[in-house]
């Protein structure tokens, strides 16, 4: 190939020949090589900075709602400690009870990719997992603390990665139907505002309508070379895809499990005299709240849940002192479910050395791992 340069014609071997660099510049855009992006790359936001953040923005959002959402924190209490306790107690022990039948779910899940272990390890994993939720999330997340102790002594990190992957996929997506449900069935769903009705029904066509089909979308829209091509068609993940009676059983599962966190819900509201709240309308708060919770960063959800269950109780005709209460009652729950995970961590001999945190957090070890999203 002939090339021209300032003292004339040269004869180039076809491998030397360079991209014209507007062209080179959009390759190497593409492939990820451009400078720009090699300086975003360069941000990084440290786990205490990330850490700060989340508290921030909880501690705001919690301290609104006395400062701007006009709830009186004395009523609050008087609230709290008119509440029938036999209810209370019903709602606690149904929620622990719930943690054996994720951790079913998560354990055939684990199989599929060939991770073995009995019922009672995974629950106790479970129950780790929401100890470091609450109150380790600097260090190691709930579900990255489930990846390494569901492979640990096995060397199959990524299968534990897609294992949990598809729990909580499976659980967001039946969060996502119960929401839908209520919202289209329920005799007063027409009442909800469109901008909160559009993204849950559209959230749940996502993921009913296009997750399913993911191996062949990939195929056609990203080509068969595409990291997500890979990942969902060459990796253990594919499983989840081509054993249908497998994830039935699983979106079985996880039907049942939000049904028993919804009774929990009935039983809070029961426990605080809230009798005129319609069963239908649970199953379009609870779920709406949970998926808001996920998705919006802050620790652990506090602050945000707060103000969301606030907003749906308020919209049923409870009074913002009810409903706050309501909401700082279900904190309670998620919290003592924490500390049962804390004893189990301690009792258990689950402690994790500086050594092992660190192999956890290298990066082939938790390339994509990140599952915690509140």
């Amino acid at each position: 190939m002939l090339s021209k340069g300032s003292g004339g014609t040269t004869l180039l071997k076809e491998e030397q020949v360079s991209v014209p660099d507007n062209a080179a510049g959009i390759e190497s855009l593409v492939h990820g090589r451009h400078p720009l992006l090699d300086k975003v790359r360069q941000i990084k936001i440290s786990k205490q900075t990330k850490l700060r953040l989340k508290i921030g923005v909880s501690l705001v959002m919690f301290c609104s709602l006395f400062l701007f959402g006009k709830v009186d924190l004395s009523k609050c209490i008087q609230v709290a400690l008119g509440a029938n306790r036999w209810f209370l107690s019903l709602a606690l022990v149904v929620f622990l009870s719930s943690t054996f039948l994720n951790a079913h779910r998560w354990q055939l899940l684990a199989q599929a990719v060939g991770l073995e272990k009995s019922l009672l390890k995974l629950t106790q994993l479970c129950f780790v997992g929401l100890f470091f939720n609450l109150f380790l999330p600097s260090t190691v997340g709930g579900d990255v603390s489930r990846c390494y102790y569901l492979s640990k002594g096995t060397g199959k990190y990524k299968e534990a990665f897609y294992s949990v992957l598809a729990d909580r996929t499976v659980g967001i997506a039946v969060l996502f139907l119960f929401a839908t449900t209520g919202i289209l069935l329920g005799p007063g769903g027409g009442g909800l505002p469109l901008e909160l009705k559009l993204p849950i029904i559209a959230g749940t066509l996502f993921v009913f309508g296009l997750v399913p089909f993911a191996p062949q979308l990939s195929v056609k829209f990203l080509g068969e070379n595409n990291i997500i091509t890979r990942q969902i068609n060459k990796s253990p993940a594919r499983v989840y895809w081509s054993n249908k009676g497998l994830m039935a059983t699983a979106i079985g599962l996880s039907v049942v499990m939000q049904i028993v966190i919804v009774a929990v819900h009935v039983a809070i509201g029961m426990a605080l005299g809230l009798h005129d709240i319609p069963l239908w309308y649970y199953f379009v708060f609870y779920p709406s709240v949970a998926v808001l919770g996920f998705v919006t960063p802050s620790f652990n959800g506090i602050g945000i849940r707060e103000w969301a269950y606030t907003y749906f109780l308020t919209m049923a005709g409870v009074d913002r002192a009810h409903a706050l209460t309501y909401a700082i009652m279900w904190l309670g729950l998620t919290t003592v479910a924490s500390l049962v995970g804390g004893l189990v961590y301690i009792l258990g001999h689950f402690q994790i050395s500086k050594e092992e945190q660190d192999h956890m957090f290298e990066p082939e070890n938790t390339e994509g791992s990140d599952l915690q999203v509140s």
